[in-house]
């Protein structure tokens, strides 16, 4: 099924910085072409993936509910384009919070032909936003612990500062990781 895709649209998945699927419309729509983008956020290589169904991503953390979207659109010929956030496990048994979008390539006569899949990792968004919530936290209790301070004559300037900058930092390496 792979010598079926037109070759300008294998070369621009080859050549995609994003992490690129193409599946078949047919069967358990099994994936024909992945991209180098594709392997090295998943840690499956190409022929680990390609003649199998996506479904080989998901595991025990992954959301009936995700998986019941991404299975809906597959089998609803209406849906032109999908979002998906769905929990994905790579090669190594790891997870990441995968946001697929789907479109349907169709044949001139509207017959769903295949099916392209793009795969942004958001685990790291998602941290970033976990930190943000946790400094607005640290901040809320900083005030809070400044504020009972000063009610009973404890000055606290000095080290709820160090104790906010050493989380800021922790928390700063631990992005960088």
């Amino acid at each position: 099924m792979k010598d079926e895709l037109p070759d300008p649209l294998a070369d621009y998945i080859e050549r995609s910085r994003v992490a690129l699927a193409i599946s078949t419309a047919e069967g358990d729509v099994p994936l024909v072409l992945v991209n180098e983008s594709f392997c090295t956020l998943t840690g499956y290589d190409s022929a680990d993936v390609e003649g199998r169904n996506c479904r080989l991503l998901q595991g025990d953390e992954t959301d009936r509910e995700g998986q019941r979207a991404l299975h809906d659109f597959v089998h609803d010929d209406r849906q032109d384009d999908g979002r998906f956030p769905i929990v994905n496990y790579r090669k190594d048994g790891s997870t990441f919070r995968n946001l697929v979008f789907m479109s349907r390539l169709r044949a001139r006569g509207g017959t769903t032909r295949f099916i392209l899949a793009s795969q942004f990792d958001m685990s790291a968004a998602d941290r970033r936003r976990s930190l943000r919530e946790n400094d607005a936290e640290l901040s809320r209790n900083l005030a809070d612990i400044h504020l009972m301070g000063q009610q009973f004559g404890l000055a606290m300037e000095g080290s709820a500062k160090a104790i906010s900058d050493s989380v800021a930092m922790l928390a700063k390496l631990h992005l960088n990781e």
